[in-house]
């Protein structure tokens, strides 16, 4: 019996979460004690590193399991699941390799993707042999770990040519470009955007640059209002009534999301502000609700099943057959409904 228990600890891999036991700290602690050693208080560290010794455990431990020992797990870093565009592509996503007997490990970071290196070792750590991540690796801490052992990774909802990881999304830069495109040829000149948080979002970078390059191009002023931490129809709302304020002359409002753009309509109706014949709205998504406004919302279709559909087919093909993961550019397509109209007829 005792060689059995001798044989059975000889085989147990010693995971980050057994370090973080013994020491008493947190598996983030751990973590950041092998990969980020300047964050943590040296005599922290330096105890931690001890234990981690004494245990057999190593900062490489987790790519050393993945390269070793097939798991069918795969993990997911996304912003939310309280907006329901990313569980739409999730749900694609996990549904397509349940097909093939994977299970996904969902885990939310907020939409700073700058610091999300933690995340990712606790889902290697947990066996993940490939990794989904919404947006670019902003982190070269990470970019570095993730190239070093060779951990399968596809970015998506975004889309960049020069990325040193396959993105399976779409090129935000051009499609707010061709809203705003849009807006100008229906004769508007005094356009506002609404954003999400920027720090860290490559996806809300992107539209508000693209946003103010064309404004400049046209010798337009642009007027940009940031969500910090709210990402709500309250927020919409609320930043309506702010560019009523600072922007009067505005004649249309480009929402860098749908649930944005709902707060924008529901703010224009408490204010008596007649949509599309005061001022257009026009939103980012097209959510199953944005047909059912009043007005309809014209809004930006994101092919959100098929990035989560392809990236999923993109893993099971690399994995299972070692094709070599490639980058795939998806389109998005402007819905044209009541919440726009010509300015000349306004």
């Amino acid at each position: 019996m005792l060689e059995q228990d001798q044989d059975t600890q000889r085989v147990h891999t010693v995971s980050v979460t057994d370090v973080a036991k013994a020491a008493n700290v947190s598996v983030a602690t751990v973590s950041r004690s092998f990969n980020k050693p300047d964050v943590v208080k040296p005599e922290v560290r330096e105890r931690i590193l001890k234990i981690a010794e004494s245990m057999g455990y190593t900062a490489n431990s987790a790519a050393k399991a993945l390269r070793s020992k097939k798991t069918n797990v795969i993990g997911a870093i996304i912003p939310t699941l309280d907006h329901a565009i990313y569980a739409t592509m999730i749900n694609a996503f996990q549904n397509k390799l349940s097909e093939q007997g994977y299970v996904v490990y969902i885990l939310s970071c907020g939409f700073d993707a700058s610091n999300i290196f933690d995340k990712v070792t606790l889902l290697l750590e947990r066996g993940a042999e490939a990794l989904l991540i919404v947006g670019e690796i902003l982190d070269k801490n990470l970019e570095a770990y993730l190239q070093k052992f060779k951990i399968p990774t596809i970015c998506t909802y975004s889309y960049h040519h020069d990325a040193k990881f396959p993105f399976i999304g779409f090129d935000n830069y051009a499609s707010t470009t061709s809203m705003s495109e849009y807006l100008y040829g229906l004769g508007h000149r005094n356009i506002a955007m609404i954003s999400g948080p920027l720090q860290g979002n490559d996806r809300q970078i992107a539209r508000v640059e693209s946003f103010k390059n064309f404004m400049d191009s046209k010798q337009l002023k642009h007027y940009v209002i940031e969500s910090k931490n709210q990402y709500n129809i309250t927020f919409g709302k609320d930043a309506l009534k702010t560019i009523l304020q600072d922007f009067p002359e505005v004649t249309a409002i480009i929402c860098n999301s749908d649930v944005i753009a709902f707060g924008v309509l529901a703010g224009a109706k408490e204010l008596k502000i007649s949509v599309p014949e005061q001022i257009n709205v026009i939103g980012y998504d097209n959510l199953e609700f944005t047909e059912y406004l009043n007005p309809p919302l014209t809004t930006l279709n994101i092919p959100a099943e098929e990035m989560g559909k392809l990236s999923a087919e993109t893993i099971l093909n690399n994995l299972n057959q070692k094709v070599p993961m490639q980058s795939k550019l998806l389109e998005t397509k402007l819905i044209v409904r009541d919440s726009t109209a010509q300015r000349n007829n306004i």
